[in-house]
């Protein structure tokens, strides 16, 4: 039996991929790739049968104790079977917020994060943030997706709001706890998105009024947009502070209250890649597969 040529990594609750990677199996069914759609943690996927395998969806890793170290621990034995992108390496870094303080350290500009340790006691957080000339804060946690878990407060007004929401997170893990940024409101979270370490599109994502959260499933505003020169500087280094080749990235970017461009998030793991909003993007991406596929075959 020939092999399958692409694995598409996704979880139980979306098998057949997200609306958005619709476009991008429709692009490989143009360019004759075969390939198939497996569930990340089902024990009996059949990983061997691929060339390559790339993760997409697996959009529950997040869910749950132990989740992400499962998840890690799947990419690891399957990248030792199969190539896998992005690399195991990679998942491991990226699927841990604390991949940010990695790239502070390395000069990149990041979005301003105070971060509690798991397990560490609340008490007191309200000063420290206030200590940082800081009111209204994001407070989420370090492992997670989709903002579950995130909650916009007032620290300032409501200091015991903010303790107790950070409290009930340490218990599972790292917390961090970031300036709620006004310009979200207007200019929005601009989404560069990379293929095979080059600019593919950009996306503009502006909440709906009286929220903070960017995503689509929240009902935010999402239009293509310019790739600016200043977004690809801070783009090439964080990946210069990463270090590892990118199959797909997407750097996302707040403006900060200085006024230059911060990183909020270095997408690497499973982003959602907005291929509605970029004619063509869907199958740029599968060339770069194309391409990666033609090399294993060397």
């Amino acid at each position: 039996m020939p092999k399958t040529r692409l694995a598409i990594a996704t979880c139980a609750r979306l098998p057949e991929l997200d609306v958005d990677d619709a476009l991008f199996r429709e692009a490989l069914e143009a360019r004759g790739i075969a390939h198939r759609c497996l569930v990340w943690d089902d024990p009996n996927a059949p990983w061997d049968e691929a060339d390559l395998a790339l993760l997409r969806n697996p959009w529950d890793y997040w869910d749950g104790p132990g989740r992400r170290d499962a998840f890690v621990a799947w990419a690891e034995r399957t990248a030792a079977r199969v190539p896998l992108w992005n690399g195991a390496d990679v998942i491991r870094e990226n699927t841990h917020k604390s991949y940010l303080r990695s790239l502070e350290a390395a000069g990149v500009p990041v979005v301003p994060t105070l971060w509690l340790a798991h397990g560490e006691r609340a008490e007191g957080l309200a000063r420290r943030i206030e200590a940082r000339g800081w009111s209204e804060v994001v407070i989420k946690p370090a492992v997670s997706a989709g903002s579950v878990g995130a909650k916009r407060i007032d620290a300032r007004k409501n200091p015991d709001e903010a303790e107790a929401h950070a409290a009930s997170l340490v218990v599972s893990g790292e917390v961090m706890v970031q300036p709620y940024l006004r310009s979200i409101e207007s200019e929005g979270e601009l989404s560069v998105v990379f293929f095979g370490g080059e600019p593919s599109h950009a996306v503009r994502k502006v909440p709906c009024a009286g929220d903070f959260r960017s995503q689509p499933e929240f009902q935010s505003r999402i239009s293509s947009a310019p790739i600016e020169a200043e977004a690809l500087h801070v783009a090439r280094a964080a990946f210069a502070a990463v270090g590892k080749p990118l199959l797909y990235a997407r750097v996302d970017l707040v403006r900060g209250e200085g006024g230059a461009l911060q990183l909020i998030e270095l997408e690497l793991t499973e982003p959602s890649l907005y291929f509605r909003w970029s004619e063509g993007a869907a199958a740029r991406f599968v060339e770069v597969i194309v391409s990666q596929l033609e090399t294993l075959r060397r």
